[in-house]
């Protein structure tokens, strides 16, 4: 399962290819992906445990893309 997270405002996409390749690097992270519009990312983790992955998330954001920031808006089941 994984969790759809808001994102404070739609990126460039520059800055969505950034930070994509940025959050690929994370541990545990299985899969990641924002969606066409750019204000919505989907994660899944190897363990269904977000914290440590959602941490470097969210600094990646917020240096990537000046500022943005993530809110949890939902559950990915599959």
């Amino acid at each position: 399962m994984g969790r759809y997270y808001h994102m404070s405002k739609a990126v460039s996409p520059e800055e969505k290819e950034e930070i994509l390749r940025e959050i690929r690097t994370l541990k545990n992270l299985k899969s990641v992906e924002i969606t066409e519009n750019n204000t919505m990312m989907k994660v899944e983790t190897v363990d269904g445990i977000f914290q440590d992955v959602m941490n470097g998330a969210v600094n990646i954001c917020r240096k990537v893309a000046g500022g943005c920031e993530l809110s949890i808006a939902g559950f990915a089941e599959e």
